[in-house]
């Protein structure tokens, strides 16, 4: 566990709400591109009615009387590349909506990712640690000596220097008190009626 900070008090009450608004606002920039990208599929709906039209004409030229025999072979082209037009434009817009999932997704996911797999996991197991170490205060099992040995084991230099000028030498000796008081305090976990625990 990253023990640079203590993990409560204001620190990680800003860092949660830096994290919230982070992980928020790429969501909500991956949604607006998705919507942006597939709106492009409007362009292939006006293609699509374009090649409509050119194969309604070309359906036309080759039902008129008189003209349409002489002109049938054109026609059929015309009719044929209104036909591409229409299989070109339901392709593109189904392209267009595949594109701006996979793009929002990745715009969204991509930054928010390591909010979800490093500091939101490492959060959830100070919050679990923090409840572990009330309950075990309250109901008295949380011994000084084992509160020292932790606080000695994970706590930053600079904050043991605070409480003990020889922190190893306190261990030695059973002097767990202070130790065992720094460790609790980097939890924000305060003993009920302010009474130690045992030895």
């Amino acid at each position: 566990m990253n023990r640079s900070r203590p993990p409560g008090g204001r620190a990680h009450t800003l860092l949660d709400a830096i994290a919230v608004i982070w992980t928020l606002l790429w969501l909500g920039a991956g949604v607006l591109v998705a919507q942006e990208v597939r709106g492009l599929a409007e362009l292939s709906d006006t293609a699509g009615r374009l090649g409509e039209a050119v194969v309604t004409v070309g359906e036309t030229v080759e039902s008129l009387p008189l003209v349409g025999a002489q002109v049938a072979e054109p026609a059929g082209r015309v009719r044929d590349a209104g036909a591409d037009a229409i299989a070109s434009a339901r392709s593109a817009r189904a392209s267009a909506r595949r594109v701006g999932v996979l793009l929002g997704v990745s715009i969204a996911a991509i930054p928010s990712l390591p909010v979800l797999l490093f500091y939101l996991p490492a959060r959830i197991g100070t919050a679990r640690e923090r409840r572990a170490l009330r309950r075990a205060v309250g109901a008295g099992h949380a011994a000084d000596a084992v509160l020292a040995l932790r606080a000695v084991t994970h706590l930053p230099y600079r904050t043991l220097s605070r409480v003990s000028d020889d922190p190893a030498r306190d261990l030695e000796r059973g002097d767990h008190a202070a130790l065992a008081d720094a460790e609790l305090a980097w939890f924000g976990v305060r003993r009920p009626g302010g009474r130690r625990a045992p030895d």
